[in-house]
């Protein structure tokens, strides 16, 4: 008898042991929570570092004002790099297949500039139009930079009588020496003329003979081209545009175009 109540009190403390390693193992270690935190990303755009491009348009739109139909209105554009390293224009396009848009160069130094020069064909023009010209650099703040223009080939509002309104050379043909616009004041109002763009690699500054023009009054204004210009192997694109300061200033542009091959 003590042999058998011995012998179940050894199964009793083995059963327990077994049953007690079990729940040890099934149990979760109690692990102390960390102190530390997750990394903060940073937000907002990364800054470059260095010297970078500035790419500055310093006029950003012209008005032609009004002008005739079937011609080509010439404009130029400054780009400026005011940046601390070398500003490269990797493209350069238009909004519209009516417009032309030759670069001077690529490559500008800090502190340099060059041109962009603006080529309007007006041809089935017959209204007010607006256009554009999308410049893209490597200017890490300002990728692309838009210059844009208007022009009004609705002469229905325009107060002169300008005669040519236009002058269109025949091909192969040598340009006059002196071209000649004649300006009448159809208003009542007084007006004062100033050129404020004309197209200076082809032509010389226009000169008006009598820029206060009276309503009523009449004057001429006057334009050679350059001595240097080769109308000979270049077909003619150029203009010069006039403001009229009164009460209600207004612009106009007299086009110039042919001669040699286009």
């Amino acid at each position: 008898m003590k042999k058998l109540c011995l012998f179940a009190m050894l199964l009793i403390l083995v059963g327990g042991t077994i049953l007690a390693g079990g729940a040890l193992d099934n149990s979760t270690p109690n692990v102390p929570k960390s102190n530390k935190q997750a990394p903060v990303q940073p937000s907002g755009d990364v800054q470059p570092v260095g010297p970078q491009p500035k790419i500055v348009l310093p006029e950003k739109s012209f008005d032609f004002g009004y002008a005739p139909e079937g011609f080509f209105m010439v404009h130029p554009y400054t780009i400026r790099n005011e940046g601390e390293a070398e500003l490269v224009i990797e493209r350069v396009r238009t909004t519209c297949g009516c417009t032309s848009a030759p670069l001077e160069k690529t490559n500008i130094e800090p502190g340099d500039e060059t041109h962009v020069t603006v080529i309007f064909n007006s041809r089935r023009y017959k209204h007010r139009t607006s256009k554009g010209t999308i410049i893209s650099s490597n200017d890490p703040v300002n990728r692309s930079v838009r210059a844009t223009f208007t022009a009004n080939m609705d002469t229905t509002g325009l107060p002169f009588e300008i005669e040519p309104f236009g002058l269109s050379i025949e091909k192969g043909k040598k340009p006059p020496k002196k071209m000649v616009f004649k300006i009448k004041n159809g208003s009542d109002q007084n007006y004062e003329l100033s050129v404020v763009d004309y197209t200076s690699d082809v032509l010389k500054e226009p000169k008006i003979k009598n820029k206060k023009l009276k309503a009523g009054g009449k004057t001429e204004i006057a334009v050679e081209m350059n001595k240097d210009y080769d109308y000979a192997a270049n077909y003619i694109k150029a203009s010069f545009t006039v403001e009229a300061s009164g009460k209600k200033p207004i612009r106009f542009t007299i086009p110039i175009k042919g001669s040699g091959p286009q």
